[in-house]
């Protein structure tokens, strides 16, 4: 009998390929399709590379801090877990926020954007229905329905079983990198060497590309969420966020190749889905081969959702199993080993959010509001990693970072930059509504701290690491 059956505990059932997936999934999204053109134009063909390749090696180093530590405490909650075990319970009930944040938020942009990005990949959702106008954009009655489907499938897949969940994950994933791989040979095999040029864009180009590169590589830390229901060893838990890194990074770097030798500048730099244009170039207007690309796109985008379903909700479970939430929440159903009231409480909240609709300036901004809280994570979690090499030398890491004080050092440093970013102190900084909303979010979690964390759900120290982080760490 596998760990959990019979029990109210998660069943450990994921192989490697299905944690990889997951993590790719979760990383890997719709939007290369456009911004592909961008990387490619701005920072030129191989500035563009140079400019992955660069901030890969820099997110692999925070992907390093989370390899050991995932491998280390393969628990549901993940960076929360890190963060008590490595600062406190404070830092961890900020990391428990910022996380449920980003899962949350992803889920909810999913819902609300994904009629958007069906048009956007060329395929005609009705418009009828229509109830109101917000931020300048018009909310539709069929809008609403198609983003309830789509959420609906994904809640419905992940409340049967994370073995669904998983097997949907592999296959997308598979079409996801086929068509990376379709695109980058037609690309340099069909085009012309002559269309990457310029082979690098202005500085300022690059550096646009170097600073949107940790938000395309973002999503890693789903496989901590995951790890508890893995069936791997714990080094290959560790290895695997390494893997989800790099493999990333390779999956874009294919795209920005090939699209450098399939179209010029100019296609480069417009607008649209620049990829699939430049497949239909290169195949002379071939609708098959649009539709690959673009059937490739919608699956990033679907893998994308999936992830975020199935680490948000093991992440809320880990939170409430150890009581910094309400406890009745983390129950197990007993016929699928998933945390059903978790899942279907998802459901409705990001489904209520389709009601904001489409605005781009709505999208937007919830897009970088929960990246500001991403990256925090990265700097807490980056500190915790630091300070347990020095106060627990002797903690078993079944993968062990080479060099990891150093690894650590740096991990902080460029995460504490990276937050820099989103400051006043960028030209790309958050808007004034952008920082007022991180503040009524930070104003939530301390009235919630304050009111359950200090009171009814107050626990001793030990007795909360016990539930955090098992009974067999």
């Amino acid at each position: 009998m596998e760990r959990g059956e019979g029990s109210g505990e998660l069943v450990k059932t994921l192989s490697r390929w299905e944690l990889l997936a997951i993590g790719l999934g979760a990383v890997i999204g719709w939007s290369w399709v456009i911004y592909a053109g961008m990387w490619s134009s701005k920072g030129g063909t191989l500035g563009g590379i140079l400019a992955f390749a660069i901030c890969g090696v820099l997110c692999s180093l925070i992907g390093l801090v989370y390899a050991e530590l995932t491998s280390a405490f393969p628990r549901a909650g993940g960076d929360v877990v890190f963060a008590f075990e490595g600062i406190g319970e404070r830092a961890a009930i900020f990391v428990s926020w910022a996380m449920v944040l980003l899962w949350v938020g992803l889920i909810t942009i999913e819902t609300l954007m994904f009629p958007v990005i069906l048009e956007g990949l060329g395929m005609k959702v009705p418009e009828f229905g229509k109830l109101y106008s917000l931020g300048g954009t018009s909310i539709y009655l069929s809008y609403l329905l198609i983003s309830l489907i789509g959420n609906a499938f994904f809640a419905y897949i992940n409340f049967r079983g994370v073995k669904i969940s998983s097997v949907f994950q592999m296959i997308a994933v598979v079409v996801l990198l086929l068509a990376a791989l379709f695109f980058v040979f037609s690309g340099v095999i069909k085009g012309e060497p002559s269309n990457a040029k310029p082979l690098f864009g202005s500085l300022g180009g690059i550096s646009l590309v170097f600073l949107m590169v940790p938000g395309f590589l973002s999503g890693f830390n789903a496989i901590p969420q995951a790890s508890e229901e893995a069936k791997v060893p714990n080094r290959i838990l560790g290895a695997s966020v390494i893997y989800t890194v790099w493999g990333s990074v390779l999956f874009y770097v294919a795209i920005i190749l090939g699209l450098g030798f399939a179209a010029n500048l100019s296609m480069r730099s417009a607008e649209g889905l620049v990829v699939v244009d430049a497949v239909g170039k290169l195949f002379n207007g071939s609708g098959i081969a649009k539709f690959f690309v673009t059937f490739a796109a919608l699956f990033g985008m679907l893998t994308t959702w999936n992830a975020a379903y199935m680490a948000g909700s093991r992440l809320i479970y880990g939170l409430s199993r150890a009581k910094f939430i309400p406890e009745n929440l983390a129950v197990i159903n007993p016929k699928y080993r998933t945390p059903s009231i978790i899942i279907l409480i998802l459901f409705a909240f990001s489904t209520l959010f389709c009601l904001l609709g489409t605005s781009k300036s709505i999208y937007v901004g919830i897009v970088n509001v929960f990246s500001l809280f991403l990256v925090v994570t990265w700097f807490l979690v980056s500190i915790a990693f630091l300070r347990l090499r020095y106060k627990r030398p002797e903690l078993e890491r079944p993968y062990k970072v080479s060099a990891g004080k150093l690894i650590g050092y740096i991990a902080t440093v460029f995460s504490a930059l990276y937050i820099l970013v989103y400051t006043p102190l960028s030209p790309g900084g958050l808007s004034g509504y952008e920082w007022l909303a991180v503040g009524v979010i930070i104003a939530v979690m301390l009235t919630l701290y304050f009111a359950w964390n200090t009171r009814k759900g107050y626990l001793p120290t030990e007795e909360r690491r016990i539930l955090l982080r098992g009974d067999n760490i």
